[in-house]
């Protein structure tokens, strides 16, 4: 569960590149309001991200409009994203199949 702004975010730059903004936009309208990555959750974590390799930002000025800074995804990144959507597979499955059970526990054998 740790990794899943993680995953959120590699994801939505997997699509395109984009500002931070942007980014926390796209994950709470294709999550339909279930999830919201914060300012403080949200730019920590780009900054992170792009330590590690995983994105490169730079700054960008459009005429009349302040500079922001534009997210695209490494090489490094893509790869990450790829393990990680994996994992997450395999935890979504896994408490699909426990949420799906009935009955009542068993003690072991």
């Amino acid at each position: 569960m740790k990794s899943v702004p993680t995953l959120l975010v590699l994801k939505a730059l997997d699509r395109e590149s984009a500002h931070g903004y942007r980014i926390a936009t796209w994950i709470n309208q294709t999550s339909e309001g279930a999830l919201e990555l914060k300012e403080g959750t949200l730019y920590p974590l780009l900054h992170n991200l792009e330590q590690k390799g995983l994105i490169e930002g730079e700054w960008q000025h459009e005429a009349g409009q302040r500079e922001v800074r534009i997210y695209h995804l490494t090489d490094r990144g893509r790869r990450q994203l790829r393990q990680e959507e994996v994992v997450w597979e395999r935890f979504a499955k896994g408490v699909n199949h426990v949420m799906q059970q009935g009955g009542v526990l068993s003690d072991p054998v």
